[in-house]
This record gives C-alpha cells, structure tokens and sequence, in this order.
C-alpha cells in the first residue's frame, strides 16, 4: 500500500478504529471508520491524506512561488528566486518578462551557481544545481516537458533541517545529509550513484569527495572512501537524516511556526537552511508531507501522533 495508507492502517489499528483500501492493493484511497459512526474517506499520491489542512493552504504552499511571497509578505525570512515559465503557452494571460526568453536573458546575468527547481515539483525532481548558460538551455528544455514554471534561486550550502509543526507546536526536527557514495575500489562515481536511486543521478552529477575536490562522473573511489553528491537532500534522491529529535532548536521552531502560521497550515514540514551564525531561512514548506525518515528511525509513535490528530480534523 501507500505510505500514507499504511500509516493510516496502522494508528487506525491503534485507535481500534476500522480501515479499507477502496482501490485494493494501492492504497492511494481508503476509508477510515471510528466505530461510532464517523468516517471519512483520504486521498494519497497526488491527492493530499490530511484533513488537518484546508484547500486554500495547501494550495498556497504547493506553489513554491506564492508559499515563497506569502512568508516574505508576512516576514518570515526565505530564499528568494525569480518565476519564469518555461513556455509561451498562454503567455497573453499574465504580464511579460517572464517568459522563456527572460529567463535565458536572467541566466546570462547572474552569478553561478544557480540552484532551479519546478514550483510545484516533490521529491527533488529536476532540483538542479545550474553552472553556465548552456548547462541552463538544457534545463529548460527537460523540465518544459513536465513542468510549466520554475524558479531561479542563488545556489546555498548550509546545514538543511527539517521541522514539522503540528497544531502550532514543533513536533519534532531533524538535520538532513545529502546523498552519499562509498567507494569498493572498481564502480565509477556514475555507476555508484546509478546504483542509488537511478538515473535521475546521472543528468547533471556532482560529486565531492571528502575535501571538497570535485570528482569527475568516471572517477572511482577506493574501497571504503566516501563522496558527497550536491543537490538536494531528499531522501526520494538518495539523501538522509540525523536522529530525529523531538521538537526542535528554538531558533529552528520560531521560524517553522511562523512559516507554518503565515500560510494557515496545521500540519507542514518546514525546510531551512541554517548558516553557522546566522538565521535560519527557509527553502520551503510542505503542506503534505511524507513521513518516510520516521520509519527508517522507527519512530512510528510520531507517525501515530500525526495521524491521530488527522483523524480527529477528518472523521465526520
């Protein structure tokens, strides 16, 4: 079943509550019964499971443009980037200077490196790191066969936390790692990383080895020696996590709550950068978050913790 499904199936077991799959095997939609005549029917996979947050923030934090205007709008300090579509596809609906053209006009200017990513991508798809403007012409051209906007930011490299807010309490936080390859002495860095999580890895592969050298694609590490990939951190592109702590550095918290209340949400996972000696900054808020870090920590009262409270927002 899904991820959410199975989270569901299990704190319904133990709230003693019922649960059915009602597209069988998938679990991306299921109906949960609390025996007292509540029920209430979630949806996964594109859909978002959590009766905790209404359409409107949802919708707000999904695009990572308008989550990014709202939090700056009401003060919460985030990376900035600029929007750009990548089509003229109904370029007569919005205003100019936005368009393709604009953002290859953008690009030629800036400083590299630039870190790009879809507004309404997950799970690290097409969030690239960009370092010449042909390496940019390419970008566009992939990501345009899937996605109709991204956003153009200065690349960072800080610690990455993630805290997620639960009814405006940090309910707990953790220090994400980015993907990391050890070496057997034979496989080459594209090999190792093809091995992963597939050929995502491969389009625009950076590795750094334990001094920061940068390691072309055919380089082969030694048995037991390490090397970092850049990019995102997820754990859907190979990334990993610190011990997941319950609730999170002060610093950490206020900024997640303030994010978390400045888009009207009551479950999100909030994603910041955190520079030594300085702010943390937000990258951006999930309003349907996956909970796959708390499984691999085991910390499945946490997951029961969520949905319980997702319950008692949804049952009807």
């Amino acid at each position: 079943m899904s991820a959410h499904a199975r989270y569901a199936a299990y704190t319904a077991s133990r709230c003693g509550y019922g649960f059915t799959s009602l597209d069988g095997a998938d679990g991306y939609c299921f109906e949960v019964r609390d025996g007292g005549g509540r029920s209430a029917i979630f949806a996964a996979g594109a859909g978002s499971p959590y009766g905790l947050n209404d359409a409107r923030a949802a919708a707000l934090s999904r695009d990572k443009a308008f989550c990014a205007a709202a939090l700056h709008r009401r003060g919460v300090a985030a990376l900035r980037g600029e929007l750009f579509f990548t089509s003229d596809r109904w370029r007569e609906l919005r205003s100019p200077g936005r368009e393709p053209a604009d953002a290859r006009a953008y690009v030629r200017r800036a400083r590299f490196p630039l870190f790009c990513k879809p507004i309404a991508a997950s799970n690290g798809l097409f969030a690239e790191i960009i370092e010449t403007v042909e390496e940019f012409d390419d970008y566009l051209n992939r990501v345009a066969t899937d996605h109709f906007a991204v956003l153009v930011q200065p690349y960072m490299q800080a610690p990455e936390h993630r805290v997620v807010v639960l009814n405006g309490q940090a309910l707990f936080s953790y220090e994400k790692r980015l993907p990391q390859l050890v070496g057997d002495g034979e496989t080459t860095i594209e090999g190792l990383a093809l091995s992963l999580h597939g050929e995502r890895c491969s389009v625009r592969l950076r590795a750094v080895d334990a001094n920061g050298w940068r390691l072309t694609p055919q380089a082969v590490l030694g048995r037991g020696e390490r090397a970092v990939l850049l990019g995102p951190a997820n754990r859907s592109a190979g990334g990993s996590s610190t011990t997941v702590h319950d609730g999170a550095a002060s610093a950490l918290a206020e900024v997640a709550l303030a994010a978390a209340d400045a888009l009207g949400l009551r479950l999100a996972a909030v994603d910041m950068f955190w520079p030594v000696s300085e702010a943390p900054m937000v990258i951006e808020v999930n309003s349907n978050p996956m909970f796959g870090t708390l499984e691999d920590h085991g910390r499945w009262d946490l997951i029961e913790t969520i949905w319980r409270a997702n319950f008692e927002a949804a049952l009807s």
